[in-house]
């Protein structure tokens, strides 16, 4: 029966893929640091948010150019089909040439302040943009945590499994022993058969989930999956302690003071506050289509019938011209409701995510309560399951127990160590949940 028991153990371990040979020796284990400068580097939604960035620096700089003033030139030479006959001066001329050439040069100096308001509007939006990748890349960095500590779970978890495992043969092993004197039946050794099976069968379960969920990893980070990815366990506590839950919870403070936290720290609140002031310039420039543009303005210009006399036949003028808009068919009105509107949703998106931010930081404090209280149970819980482990297996050794209830203190047991591992990872995924609700995990 011992040489049973081994040949499955060789079994499992060459299905499941994990014997010492098989491992990589030199594989690199990312930290939770390295991981979220992969992510950062690699994901879409911060190149898109790098680009809307590019594209308001774009919309600053044109709109710093209506300052300047336009500058254009131009030239012209026209070949007749036949010959032109005329007087230019005292001179008669026969030709079919023409050449021009002419520089214009045009500077806005009043159009309702639609260039100042133009130039703070695209400020406020490369301000926005800016805010709005800061954003993105607190989103990246959360979830990356939440798969970083969601893949260490699973290892946890199936380590678990590999200990119940390890029991059950270890058990199945002292039952065979008792058999052979005569001290238990051979049912019980069969039952225990199926007890190890089983076990095998949750350890090929749990392995399973941990590759998958290492698989899913590497793809929110935006890397092609590799099967010797490993992650650092270092950053991560071995256990939560009393004082780390109290410790957390003196740094967030009250429900009040998380909340005036968040309208201060997050990004994309103060994003949304920009986009207020930038509808707000938008009716400024809508508005101004109602007040007169003055212009300045200056050409050089040169016509002659050859290439000669550049002295004689040039021209140069200036001005200031006034545009009096009088009535432009509603479009200036139109415009100004418009972004009258676009202002009104503007502020109720506002009012809304500020809202929004209560909510969610209301939710991330309940699982974070619920967190904490899974810690303490499920601590207390081990120690009990331990303790009725260890009497179930001297009651039955004795002749006191049954085969059943050592399975069921067993089976309890190892219940009991998973909701520790999950107890310990649901917490820190609570908290990092509310340092994102916070704006606290740039």
């Amino acid at each position: 029966m011992k040489m049973r028991t081994i040949i499955t153990a060789f079994a499992i371990a060459a299905i499941s893929g994990m014997p010492a040979a098989g491992q990589q020796a030199d594989a690199q284990s990312y930290s939770l640091q390295q991981c979220i400068d992969i992510g950062l580097k690699h994901n879409i939604e911060i190149l898109r948010s790098r680009t809307d960035i590019e594209r308001s620096r774009a919309g600053k700089t044109e709109a710093l150019g209506a300052f300047l003033p336009g500058v254009r030139a131009s030239g012209q030479w026209t070949r007749y089909d036949r010959d032109q006959i005329g007087f230019r001066g005292d001179n008669f001329y026969v030709t079919r040439n023409s050449y021009n050439y002419s520089v214009q040069a045009g500077l806005t100096l009043f159009d309702g302040m639609r260039n100042f308001n133009t130039v703070d509007q695209s400020l406020l939006n490369f301000e926005a943009s800016e805010l709005g990748y800061m954003r993105s890349r607190e989103s990246i960095i959360y979830h990356v945590q939440q798969g970083y500590f969601n893949v260490l779970r699973f290892e946890q978890l199936m380590k678990v499994s590999e200990s119940n495992l390890a029991r059950s043969r270890g058990q199945l092993e002292r039952i065979e022993e008792m058999n052979a004197v005569g001290s238990v039946p051979k049912a019980d050794v069969f039952r225990q058969q199926v007890t190890v099976g089983n076990d095998e069968l949750a350890v090929l379960e749990s392995r399973n989930n941990f590759r998958n969920a290492l698989v899913d990893f590497q793809a929110l980070l935006g890397v092609n999956p590799r099967p010797d990815f490993q992650l650092e366990k270092s950053d991560i506590p071995a256990s939560i302690t009393d004082e780390d839950v109290a410790g957390y919870r003196v740094s967030i403070g009250e429900f009040t003071d998380m909340v005036n936290l968040a309208l201060q720290s997050r990004t994309d609140y103060r994003q949304s506050e920009l986009g207020v002031q930038s509808a707000e310039k938008s009716v400024s420039i809508a508005s101004s289509g109602h007040w007169p543009t003055v212009s300045a303005f200056a050409q050089y210009s040169w016509n002659n019938l050859e290439l000669a006399d550049f002295d004689v036949y040039d021209r140069f003028y200036y001005g200031v011209s006034l545009n009096v808009p009088i009535f432009s068919n509603f479009q200036v009105s139109s415009n100004v409701q418009r972004s009258e509107m676009y202002l009104r949703d503007s502020e109720y998106a506002h009012e809304q995510l500020r809202r929004s931010i209560a909510t969610e930081i209301m939710k991330a404090l309940n699982n974070l309560e619920m967190a904490e209280k899974n810690v303490d149970i499920s601590r207390k819980k081990l120690l009990s399951a331990r303790e009725d482990q260890r009497i179930a297996q001297e009651r039955y050794q004795l002749g006191g127990g049954t085969l059943l209830d050592q399975i069921t203190a067993n089976a309890n047991l190892t219940l009991a160590e998973a909701d520790v591992v999950n107890a310990r990872f649901n917490y820190l995924t609570a908290q990092k949940q509310m340092d994102y609700q916070l704006g606290r995990n740039q």
